[in-house]
């Protein structure tokens, strides 16, 4: 049941709908022309072209909660509310007012809502498979822009904090950078500093701060970037080795490496997948029909980049438990469990 204590204009968000199919409603008519374009009468992908497509970033598919349902600053706080609301967060699949938190931090994003920014964090870091908070939230602060640099800074800079809050901080601040690019800089020292405590970072988040430091074209970082990798303290799964960064930044070419040096490294759950197919064989290997992998188009849904990029880790776009991310999920409940 709904929670009647919210006034109008922010009831509103109670029955607003259901994000997986509001976001489904979006509609790029080039963008959906030259898919067409990419596959070809055969049925296979045209690479070439499917390059061409851009990406939709995530927070220009939202709806425009400022001007739709009438909200401005003076509503702030009672987003924040409907953001933490953990009757709204744990409401029935099947009802609209589970959505509701989802359009609360959405709307915050479109306000610019500075005072937000500590609620947003503790929202964000609070669940880890939390699919829909580290989605989002990372874009909302980057709406935010400036005053979340600080915290998020501070935030990946303590060791004793989570792994995958580290990682969930760190691609907030690239999209910081990417939604404002006045403070591209900024948010290029934060990542370098925080990169260089690679001997005593988890591999992981500094395969991600790799990632981001070349996502932001970081390439005044490239020797920092090297050193990490010459450590051996780089996950290669993130980001690809450190010929893949070099041929990605522009400071090299494919022809400078070996096809060894070339070589894509296999994440350790591909490897059990590797193990287990030498006692029985998987359907491709024996040429039954298989569907295509998830990844294959990622490139045009959502955020994702190829070869490598942030989807690299899992990346069929499931949140950001093997990396970041993701997509519209089956359901919203049971992401706090």
């Amino acid at each position: 049941m709904a929670n009647m204590s919210y006034q109008p204009p922010v009831s509103a968000l109670l029955t607003y709908g259901d994000c997986q199919e509001i976001d489904k409603q979006f509609k790029d008519p080039e963008r959906d022309r030259l898919m067409e374009e990419v596959m070809s009468a055969e049925g296979k992908i045209d690479r070439a072209k499917l390059s061409q497509i851009k990406v939709v970033p995530r927070t220009e598919r939202w709806p425009n909660y400022v001007e739709e349902v009438g909200l401005t600053l003076e509503h702030v706080p009672e987003l924040i509310r409907m953001m933490e609301d953990e009757v709204l967060n744990e409401a029935m699949d099947d009802s609209l007012e589970v959505w509701a938190p989802v359009h609360a931090w959405r709307s915050l994003g479109q306000l610019r809502a500075e005072e937000a920014v500590d609620s947003l964090l503790t929202t964000l870091f609070r669940y880890r498979d939390a699919d829909w908070e580290r989605e989002e939230i990372p874009c909302v602060l980057g709406l935010i822009g400036e005053s979340a640099i600080a915290p998020l800074t501070t935030y990946l800079a303590k060791r004793r904090h989570k792994e995958w809050t580290r990682i969930a901080a760190t691609e907030s601040i690239e999209r910081i950078a990417k939604a404002n690019p006045e403070l591209k800089d900024r948010c290029l020292e934060v990542l370098a500093h925080q990169l260089k405590d690679y001997a005593r970072g988890p591999r992981s988040l500094n395969g991600f701060l790799v990632s981001s430091l070349v996502e932001l074209e970081g390439t005044d970082y490239a020797e920092l970037m090297g050193e990490a990798y010459g450590a051996g303290r780089v996950d290669e799964t993130i980001c690809g080795t450190w010929p893949h960064v070099q041929i990605d930044m522009g400071l090299a070419k494919e022809e400078d490496f070996t096809s060894e040096e070339l070589e894509i490294p296999t994440p350790e759950w591909a490897k059990f997948l590797g193990q287990r197919r030498e006692v029985k064989p998987s359907a491709f290997e024996l040429g039954l029909p298989t569907k295509r992998p998830d990844d294959e188009l990622s490139i045009v849904f959502g955020d994702g980049k190829l070869p490598f990029g942030k989807h690299k880790a899992t990346k069929n776009k499931k949140g950001f438990g093997g990396g970041f991310g993701g997509k519209a999920k089956a359901s919203k409940k049971g992401k706090k469990k």
